[in-house]
């Protein structure tokens, strides 16, 4: 079964940046994303004049990445996350979806995750994201590693987590 995913800005960014934000639809069917999450990737995107903002454009248009509306709570809990816990609005609108309606979350911020982890929240980077479609055959080993390479060019990661995403894959395909 196909469960619909929460995301932040910057995995929806990188992903249309390397060619592979439909990845997503293809392994979640629908992407929920705040009205934050569109100002910062399409809206500030498009007058930045980036491709990848029309990317992520068309894909709200075809309506599987979903901006949803906040309710008055959802906004609340918004503002004090993003006043005490050191994360932006697209974090914690994210967080605040993914908890609302019982999905996993798609984040690269390191305190988002942590506050994803406490809240019991199933959760998942950019790069994991790349390696769950090499798991289900979206992408070859080939592709994945070129995948990754491409996403080291958009954003920071660590060697040590491209290197055992490889080693992991490797395991895979013997």
């Amino acid at each position: 079964m196909i469960m619909p995913i929460a995301s932040n800005t910057s995995p929806i960014i990188a992903l249309a940046k390397i060619g592979r934000l439909k990845l997503l639809k293809n392994l979640y069917g629908a992407v929920l994303i705040s009205p934050f999450v569109k100002v910062e990737s399409v809206d500030k995107g498009k007058e930045l004049g980036a491709p990848d903002a029309l990317e992520i454009e068309k894909a709200i248009n075809e309506e599987w990445i979903k901006v949803t509306e906040l309710t008055r709570r959802q906004n609340q809990t918004i503002q004090r996350l993003v006043s005490e816990a050191r994360i932006g609005f697209g974090e914690a609108g994210a967080l605040t979806l993914a908890k609302d309606r019982g999905i996993p979350v798609i984040l690269d911020d390191r305190e988002a995750r942590a506050l994803a982890k406490s809240w019991d929240l199933e959760y998942m980077s950019t790069v994991m994201v790349l390696y769950e479609a090499f798991i289900r055959n979206l992408v070859n080993y080939d592709e994945l590693v070129e995948d990754l390479a491409k996403l080291t060019r958009v954003m920071w990661i660590s060697i040590d987590i491209i290197t055992d995403v490889i080693k992991r894959a490797r395991k895979v395909v013997k």
